[in-house]
C-alpha cells in the first residue's frame, strides 16, 4: 500500500477553511463543527437546548434534560436542507445550490422511578442524531490570464527535484497510473522537462496564453452518532445526566477542475477528477448538570470529551484526462492522448476532535414561555491526529506536521445561542431563536472572517399523546476558496465565497 501524502486539490465546503489543498487538520475542523442539530422544538428556539429538559435533543446534548420526563416519549424529525454557494473569481460570480432531505434524529426514553429513594427520579434514552451534513456546493469559472494549476505541478516537480525519468518511474504503464498529478501531467504531455537539463525548470506549452478555468465541487455524507443517556432528578431542583456517543463517520469530496487554452495549437486544455471517501467511528462521553435556582430560573452546565476516533480509512482517486491538439514528437504528432489514473492512495489514520463546554440559563414566564441563552466553548486548537499505521518514526513526523498546522492556524471559539418560546394557547406555541458561530481560524491565518449568523423560527403543537412540531433555520457567512497556490502570490487568484443553508424541519412524537 502506497502512503503518498498528496497533495489534493478539494473543495472543504460549508465548515471548510480557506484552502487550496486538502489537509488533515481541514478535515478535522470539517468533521467537528456541527451547525443544525436537534429536534425540530429546538432548532425553532435557535439550538439553545442546554438548559431545557424533557425534549429528545438531551439524548444527545445535555444529558441532565432527561431528569425531567415524567413520562415516556418517542419522536422523530425531518428535514429539507437547501445550500447556495454565491463565488466570485477572476470577476465572474457564479451560483449552486443543491438540496438534501434528511433525518436529523430520532428516539426514545423511557421515564420512570428507577432509583431507591423516592427523592429522585430519572429517565432513559436512546437515540440517533446527525451532528454534521455536508451539503455546500461550490462552482467556480473566469479567465486566468497569469497562470493554469499546469504552473502548479510544475512548481511542485521542480520543488522535488523531477526529471523526465524520474516522473515516469512514478508511472504504471500497465495500470494506466501515476503517483502524483505532475507525473499523470506529464504522462498526458501537458507539462514538459527543459529540453536543456532533461528536468527543472518544466514547461508547458504557450503559457504566455490566457486560461480559462472551471471548478466545480460537492461534499456529501455525514457524521452521525448513536446516543445512549441517562439523566436523573433530585427533588425536581438538580438534574445531572451522563451520556455516551457512538460516531460513524461517511463522507465523499468529490471535485472537477477544467482548463482550456483558446489559441493553444498543442493542448486545447485538461480535466482533473478527484474524489476523497472517508469512514470511521468514533466515541465520545458528555456529562452535564442543570439546577434551579428558582422556579422560573435555570442554569446549566455540559462537558463533552473529544471524540476519539480509533481508524478513519480514506480512498483517494483521480483521473487527469487531456485534450491535445497537435503535440510534435520525433517522426511526426500525437493528436489524442488517454486519460491518466491517480494511483489509488488508500491510508488509515487517527484523529480527535474538540473539547467542548456548554452552559446555558433559561427563565420561565410562568406557563407563557421562556427565554433561553446558550453559550458552547469549542477548542478547535486541540484537535489532533496521528497514524498508527506509520512506523514509530514516520508517525511522529507525520504528528509534528500537521498537529502544528492545527495549534498554528486554528483556536478556541465562543458559539452563542438565544432562543424564545410563548404559549397562544394551551396547545400552540410561537418560537424563535438567533445564533451565532465563531471563526475557528486564528488572524495570523487570514483576515476572512468565517463566523456564522443564524435566525431561527417555529411553531409547535401538543396534545396529552402526542405533539408536532415546525422548524425555519437560515445560516449565512463568508468564506474563500483557493484553487492552487504558486510561489509569487500575484499569480494566482482566490474566490471569495458568500455562503447559506436553509433548513425546514419538521417533527413528531407520542407520549406513553
Amino acid at each position: 500500500m502506497k502512503h503518498l501524502f498528496k497533495i489534493f486539490t478539494l473543495i472543504l465546503i460549508s465548515y471548510v477553511a480557506n484552502a487550496q489543498v486538502y489537509t488533515y487538520p481541514m478535515l478535522a475542523k470539517q468533521f467537528s463543527t456541527s451547525y443544525v442539530t436537534g429536534s425540530a422544538r429546538m432548532q425553532g428556539m435557535g439550538g439553545s437546548q442546554s438548559v431545557l429538559g424533557a425534549d429528545l435533543s438531551s439524548i444527545a446534548g445535555n444529558a441532565a434534560g432527561l431528569g425531567f420526563y415524567s413520562r415516556s416519549e418517542i419522536g422523530l424529525n425531518f428535514a429539507v436542507n437547501s445550500s447556495s454557494t454565491d463565488a466570485e473569481y477572476l470577476s465572474q460570480s457564479t451560483n449552486s445550490s443543491n438540496n438534501l432531505f434528511h433525518m436529523p434524529n430520532f428516539g426514545i426514553v423511557i421515564s420512570g422511578d428507577y432509583l431507591s429513594s423516592s427523592s429522585w427520579r430519572g429517565a432513559f434514552g436512546i437515540g440517533y442524531s446527525r451532528q454534521v451534513v455536508l451539503t455546500q456546493p461550490l462552482t467556480i469559472n473566469g479567465t486566468n490570464n497569469r497562470s493554469s494549476y499546469l504552473d502548479r505541478l510544475i512548481q511542485q516537480a521542480g520543488d522535488k527535484g523531477a526529471t523526465g525519468a524520474s516522473l515516469d518511474a512514478e508511472y504504471d504503464s500497465y495500470y494506466n497510473t501515476a503517483d502524483s498529478p505532475e507525473a499523470a501531467a506529464y504522462q498526458a504531455y501537458l507539462i514538459n522537462p527543459n529540453s536543456t537539463t532533461g528536468g527543472a525548470p518544466f514547461e508547458r506549452y504557450l503559457p504566455n496564453l490566457p486560461t480559462k478555468q472551471f471548478g466545480y465541487g460537492t461534499n456529501s455524507g455525514s457524521v452521525a452518532q448513536w446516543d445512549i443517556s441517562y439523566g436523573a432528578a433530585y427533588q425536581d431542583q438538580f438534574y445531572i445526566g451522563l451520556g455516551v456517543h457512538f460516531s460513524k463517520l461517511n463522507t465523499t469530496h468529490t471535485q472537477r477542475w477544467d482548463e482550456s487554452f483558446p489559441g493553444n495549437n498543442y493542448v486545447a486544455g485538461f480535466s482533473m477528477e478527484e474524489q476523497l471517501i472517508t469512514s470511521g467511528s468514533g466515541v465520545s462521553v458528555s456529562l452535564g448538570a442543570i439546577y434551579k435556582l428558582k422556579p422560573n430560573l435555570r442554569v446549566a452546565l455540559n462537558v463533552q470529551t473529544p471524540t476519539y476516533y480509533d481508524q478513519l480509512n480514506e480512498q483517494l482517486t483521480g483521473l487527469m484526462t487531456p485534450q491535445v491538439s497537435s503535440i510534435p514528437v520525433s517522426g511526426g504528432y500525437i493528436t489524442k492522448v488517454k486519460p491518466v489514473k491517480l494511483t489509488p492512495n488508500e491510508f488509515t489514520y487517527q484523529m480527535v476532535t474538540p473539547f467542548r463546554v456548554s452552559g446555558g440559563i433559561a427563565y420561565f414566564f410562568g406557563k407563557r414561555g421562556l427565554l433561553s441563552a446558550d453559550v458552547e466553548m469549542i477548542n478547535y486548537s486541540g484537535m489532533s491526529v496521528s497514524s498508527a499505521e506509520l512506523g514509530p518514526y514516520a508517525n511522529q513526523q507525520f504528528k509534528d506536521k500537521y498537529n502544528s498546522q492545527i495549534s498554528k492556524n486554528y483556536q478556541t471559539v465562543l458559539n452563542m445561542k438565544v432562543g424564545a418560546e410563548f404559549r397562544v394557547s394551551s396547545a400552540w406555541t410561537l418560537r424563535g431563536g438567533l445564533a451565532s458561530y465563531g471563526n475557528g481560524f486564528k488572524t495570523t491565518y487570514d483576515p476572512i472572517d468565517r463566523s456564522q449568523l443564524q435566525i431561527s423560527a417555529g411553531m409547535g403543537y401538543r396534545s396529552s399523546t402526542y405533539y408536532l412540531d415546525l422548524a425555519y433555520v437560515q445560516r449565512t457567512g463568508k468564506d474563500a476558496y483557493t484553487p492552487y497556490s504558486l510561489k509569487n502570490a500575484a499569480d494566482y487568484a482566490s474566490a471569495a465565497l458568500n455562503i447559506s443553508q436553509t433548513q425546514i424541519s419538521v417533527g413528531g412524537g407520542l407520549f406513553f
